[in-house]
């Protein structure tokens, strides 16, 4: 059992890279384990900053709040996902986008709200279940099919744990690049609901797999004798205090924030707007339009500072201090445990850029990427 993204992300490259069969599918090679399944026992410490990985959390925070809000539009997306167009059939949506999928499957059918209300009939329930596979169009011809296909909610005393079964999984930019972080999410946001605390999250999967293109990444991560996330040093995480009656309120308030901010107006604080988890992601969508816009570098540090003590905080000062070539998180007001890792963190991105010349291939560059 993983304690977190972080353990569960480095067992699986071990898994993959110590036995995985290189097979070749979709035009592309990939070292792939068969059947692989693995269990989280803390999903909320689901931010990962990890040397190597170069992860994107403004990208997973965008298309989380994409998802729980129902939509598929390629517009909202593209702007945190550039390439999210090249998975679209007609480029102003994602066929199977998961969020109309569990949000409104068919006339009247919100899959959320079901297994909440199934879950509060009957807190035993083992039939409180999502499916996002729909055999009536995902076998046809299309760019877009889902990878993740059935999400199983089964509360035990006072914890909800989740199960996902996913067909295939890529370890990079699938697992660990959205589908881990938007999952543990929902399953916050439904335990919440149910009055349960986040149980365990099981992870299912037909095909486990790392492409060619990041096979020098995932030899680069492990590496790293040591990896650890944030919150071995105690950096907190942000609690959901959403329910799914409130849901759509709370989301709807950060989709307005993140509209003006594309156009170059930010609210510090949105009215109504009262779930911690939720209101950061604002703010962090809100600094990514600053940086696209080309604000200011101190106003950029100010939101920043402005942040809650958190991984959102650390992850976005890793992600913009990878952007901007330079460590720059002293001169923010960190709390010990957040400065802390942060120093860890870029010793050991620093040793590792050392070795890099030594790969014994170069990374090659993805002339697609993998849809999640």
């Amino acid at each position: 059992m993983a304690r977190n993204l972080t353990d569960a992300l480095t067992g699986v490259l071990d898994d993959v890279l110590d036995r995985g069969v290189e097979v070749h599918a979709r035009g592309q090679n990939q070292l792939e384990v068969r059947a692989h399944l693995l269990t989280v026992e803390r999903p909320t410490e689901r931010v990962l900053v990890l040397p190597a990985r170069r992860n994107n959390i403004f990208a997973q925070i965008a298309e989380t709040v994409w998802v729980l809000a129902g939509r598929s539009d390629i517009d909202f997306l593209g702007r945190y996902l550039p390439r999210a167009a090249e998975f679209s059939d007609d480029g102003l949506t994602w066929r199977a986008g998961y969020g109309p999928r569990l949000r409104d499957w068919g006339p009247g059918t919100d899959q959320l709200a079901g297994v909440v209300h199934r879950l509060k009939e009957d807190p035993n329930s083992k039939r409180a279940v999502m499916s996002i596979f729909d055999p009536a169009s995902d076998y046809g011809d299309s760019k877009d099919v889902p990878c993740n296909n059935w999400l199983h909610f089964l509360r035990r005393d006072d914890s909800l744990n989740l199960s996902v079964a996913v067909r295939a999984n890529d370890a990079i930019w699938g697992f660990s690049g959205i589908n881990f972080f938007e999952w543990s999410v929902l399953q916050e946001i439904v335990a919440v609901s149910v009055g349960a605390r986040p149980g365990d999250l099981n992870w299912f999967v037909g095909s486990m797999h790392v492409y060619e293109r990041h096979y020098a990444t995932a030899e680069r991560i492990r590496r790293n004798s040591a990896p650890v996330s944030p919150y071995h040093y105690g950096v907190p995480s942000l609690a959901i205090t959403t329910t799914v009656e409130e849901l759509d309120r709370q989301l709807d308030s950060v989709l307005k924030a993140e509209r003006l901010a594309r156009d170059g107006e930010y609210v510090p604080r949105v009215a109504g707007l009262t779930d911690p988890f939720f209101a950061a992601c604002t703010r962090m969508l809100q600094i990514y339009n600053m940086v696209r816009n080309d604000e200011p570098a101190d106003a950029v540090l100010d939101a920043l500072a402005g942040l809650p003590p958190s991984d959102f905080r650390v992850a976005a000062i890793e992600y913009l201090a990878r952007k901007r070539g330079a460590d720059f998180s002293y001169e923010l007001p960190l709390l010990a445990q957040e400065r802390a890792f942060l120093e860890h963190h870029f010793k050991a991105e620093a040793a590792l850029a050392k070795d890099r010349a030594n790969d014994p291939a170069p990374e090659k560059a993805a002339a697609v990427a993998e849809p999640v």
